[in-house]
């Protein structure tokens, strides 16, 4: 981490081949747009002698050379530390070790980082969440009436919320309350979906009454987690996104939808908005946007610009939402693709197949691992849940020999793709053609889902009964 000095600031030696500086630089500005500012105070004709030799580096002691598309506090650049200002294409010479044990000691830490603090906090925050979670075995063992189990999980909720908030606010972590507080949104989706199934029934046998009730206590955790927690906003924004799209799909079924026609809605507002959630997380996030001027004279208008810590803070705060939206429309579009092929239509076919493109596709278009990485596994898994279901009404030997020559052509063209765009990035040509399909493939959703719900058949009884 970065130690400042003052407020965003870190004092850092830049050693130049013509002289030393001492300098305060902003730890949270890419180091390329600081490089022509250190230039200038780094000796004359420094900045013209750049493109003889590819330009100017900063490199640590040890050598490495720093990523000037990334800030200071992002490459963990201490505070008193020596920067050194050389041409890119110089040599740096390596260390000179006088004892095999150093270098060993060396290479074992450039290797791999040691466990430290940061390490242990992680595993154990890992760990609670999955001893918390694995008492929902225990809930989903009992037996009826579903009363007594189900609030008993509520009771249980409301304390690991309660725990969570005052662990964010009073105790001052909010990574730990963010992470006890989370547990409770499956603590109270188990504990509304038991507390008032019938006495008689099982509970994958319960209806959408109790499905409404896990998703509305879904919404409240949501809501309370991240008014109370007020970090890690991505674990109660897919909470409110999932929970909305449960209890719209269970209202639809109290409706008088099939469980089908139900998934079908839902995987079409889940994947239809996508190419939304971007500006709905930043009106939600309430980033400050530019005010464009109406009139001539208000350009003249010196308007004070926002402070740049509020601005960092709404948009760290509109990326945290933006994950947990893709979050919750991930996992809904595996969930309703599963429930989609549970009655295999010839819509809910094609609608199936077209949602796995359509998120795989948009999938790109997210720049950050957290946000790319949920679509694509589910995009992936929803995939090998068609492929098998193509493949499940043969025989056994058939079934066998189908799906292992998908597996090995589906995992050739991944390899081949992986080895070449990752030396080079795709061509425009086939960036406007994934781009084509993707918006087709979405805009293609509610005629498909159109047709799951049987709304053309019921237009052409209509048209019928009118001739």
């Amino acid at each position: 981490m970065t130690t400042s000095v003052g407020v965003g600031l870190a004092r850092v030696t830049v050693a130049t081949p013509k002289r030393r500086i001492d300098v305060a630089l902003p730890e949270t500005v890419a180091l390329g747009e600081l490089l022509p500012h250190l230039l200038r105070h780094a000796g004359d004709g420094m900045a013209d002698d750049g493109p003889q030799h590819g330009g100017w580096a900063l490199r640590r002691s040890t050598g490495s050379m720093l990523d000037p598309k990334r800030s200071l506090s992002m490459q963990a650049v201490r505070d008193g530390e020596v920067l050194h200002l050389v041409p890119r294409r110089q040599e740096w010479p390596e260390l000179a070790y006088d004892d095999v044990v150093e270098i060993i000691a060396s290479g074992s830490r450039r290797a791999e980082r040691s466990w430290g603090r940061p390490a242990t906090r992680r595993f154990a925050l890992v760990l609670v969440a999955v001893l918390i979670n694995l008492g929902l075995i225990a809930v989903a063992g009992a037996r009826e009436p579903w009363a007594l189990p189900g609030g008993i999980a509520l009771g249980f909720a409301v304390i690991l919320l309660a725990v969570g908030v005052v662990l964010a606010r009073a105790a001052g972590d909010s990574g730990a309350g963010a992470v006890v507080a989370g547990c409770a949104v499956s603590w109270a989706a188990v504990g509304a979906y038991l507390v008032t199934g019938p006495a008689d029934r099982d509970p994958t046998e319960f209806g959408a009454a109790q499905v409404l009730l896990a998703a509305v206590a879904v919404i409240l955790v949501g809501v309370i987690g991240y008014v109370g927690v007020a970090a890690y906003a991505q674990i109660f924004a897919a909470a409110l996104a999932g929970g909305t799209l449960a209890a719209i799909a269970a209202l639809l079924c109290l409706a008088g939808m099939e469980q089908v026609e139900a998934a079908a809605v839902a995987l079409t507002i889940a994947i239809g908005g996508l190419p939304g959630y971007p500006l709905l997380s930043a009106s939600l996030g309430r980033i400050p946007m530019p005010e464009l001027p109406e009139r001539a004279e208000d350009m003249l208008d010196d308007k004070p610009s926002p402070k740049r810590s509020a601005v960092f803070a709404a948009a760290s705060r509109a990326h945290q939402l933006l994950n947990g939206l893709l979050l919750a429309a991930s996992v809904a579009t595996l969930i309703c693709t599963l429930m989609l092929l549970t009655e295999p239509s010839r819509w809910a076919v094609l609608l199936a197949i077209t949602a796995t493109a359509a998120i795989l596709l948009r999938a790109r278009l997210f720049p950050t691992a957290r946000q790319r990485l949920p679509m694509l596994i589910s995009g992936i898994l929803t995939a090998g849940v068609l492929a098998w279901a193509a493949v499940s009404g043969e025989s056994p030997t058939s079934r066998l020999i189908s799906w292992l020559v998908v597996i090995t052509v589906v995992a050739g063209l991944v390899l081949a793709a992986g080895l070449v765009f990752s030396r080079r990035s795709p061509s425009p040509r086939l960036g406007r053609i994934s781009d084509i399909l993707d918006v087709a493939a979405i805009m293609a959703l509610v005629p498909l889902a159109c047709g799951v719900v049987g709304l053309y058949q019921r237009l052409q009884g209509v048209f019928a009964g009118v001739v």
